[in-house]
C-alpha cells in the first residue's frame, strides 16, 4: 500500500533506546483515523547509538580510577545528558565529528522515509523532544546555507525537508543554544504550508517558548515558530520527560497530522 505522508521523530538528551518513539507512535495512532494510519510512514531518528559507547567508556575510567564520587547515580544521568548535548555540538567543521556523524544519521532516516514514500517528495511532519530539536535545527539549518555535511554536495529538496509540512517541538531547549548570540536567528519556513507548533511546560526548565527570541526580521522566531504553546505535563522538572505521553501533546499534535492528512489532496509547496 502507498504511503503519502512521512513522520519523523528524533528523541533529546539522556541514554535513549533505539525504540524510543514506540509508545508515541501507538498514543498518536490511537487518536488518528485508519485511513490516514494506512497513510503515514513511522521513521525514527536515533542519533544516541553514536555516543553511548563513548560515554559508557568514560564512565567505567571515572568508577575504576580509585577516587571517591558520591551521588553515583545523578553523575552518570548527568554525564549521558550533559554529554550529548556538548558532543552533538562539537567542532560541526571536521569531516569525522559527532556533529557530522549524527547529521549523517538523520539523512540515513529521511533516504529511508523516501523510499517508503515510493521515491516521491510527499509531505513530512517532524515531532522533537528536548535536544533532538536543537538538533533537527541544526540539520534543516545546515541544509538551507548548504553546510555541515552539505558543504561538498547539494541536498535534494527532500533532504533538505523542504516538504515539512509541519515541525513539532517539545521540551525544547534551543534557547541555551542560541543566547549567547548577537543576533537569533531561525531556519528558514521550507515551504508556504510550513507550520512550527512548540509546546512548552512552566515546570519544565528544560523547555522554553520560542517566539520571544528575536522578532522584526524575516527569520526571527517570532515569524517562523507559529505558535508557543503551553501544557501541563506535570509539577515539577521531571515532566521533561513526559511530553510525548500526555494527552495534552498527543491530542492537539494527533489533531494537526489527520489535518494534514485531509487535507493531502490540495498540497502544493
Amino acid at each position: 500500500m502507498s504511503k503519502k505522508l512521512g513522520v519523523l521523530t528524533i528523541h533529546g538528551m539522556g541514554n535513549q533506546r533505539p525504540d524510543y518513539a514506540n509508545a508515541l507512535q501507538h498514543n498518536l495512532y490511537e487518536q488518528l483515523s485508519e485511513e490516514t494510519i494506512a497513510d503515514l510512514s513511522f521513521k525514527s531518528i536515533w542519533y544516541h547509538g553514536d555516543v553511548q559507547v563513548h560515554q559508557d567508556r568514560v564512565w567505567e575510567k571515572m568508577v575504576q580510577s580509585g577516587n571517591p564520587l558520591d551521588q553515583e547515580r545523578l553523575r552518570k544521568f548527568f554525564l549521558n545528558f550533559l554529554s550529548d548535548a556538548a558532543t552533538s555540538e562539537f567542532r560541526p567543521g571536521e569531516p569525522d565529528s559527532s556533529y557530522r556523524r549524527i547529521q549523517h544519521t538523520i539523512l540515513r532516516q529521511i533516504n529511508a522515509l523516501r523510499v517508503e514514500l515510493e521515491d516521491q517528495d510527499r509531505p513530512v511532519v517532524i515531532i522533537a523532544h528536548s535536544l533532538g530539536c536543537q538538533i533537527i535545527s541544526n540539520y534543516i539549518w545546515d541544509a538551507q546555507q548548504n553546510k555541515g555535511i552539505w558543504e561538498s554536495g547539494e541536498p535534494t529538496e527532500f533532504q533538505k525537508l523542504e516538504t515539512a509540512r509541519l515541525l513539532v517541538t517539545s521540551g525544547c531547549n534551543i534557547p541555551l543554544f542560541v543566547s549567547g548570540l548577537e543576533k537569533i536567528v531561525a531556519i528558514s519556513k521550507p515551504n508556504n504550508l510550513f507550520e512550527w507548533h512548540n509546546f512548552y511546560d512552566r515546570d519544565d526548565i528544560l523547555g522554553w517558548p520560542l517566539k520571544p527570541l528575536s522578532k522584526g526580521f524575516p527569520n526571527a522566531y517570532d515569524n517562523i515558530v507559529t505558535q508557543d504553546r503551553e501544557i501541563n505535563t506535570g509539577w515539577t522538572p521531571l515532566s521533561h520527560s513526559d511530553y510525548w505521553e500526555d494527552k495534552d501533546f498527543i491530542n492537539p499534535v494527533a489533531n494537526l497530522i489527520q489535518a494534514i492528512h485531509d487535507n493531502l489532496s490540495g498540497y502544493t509547496r
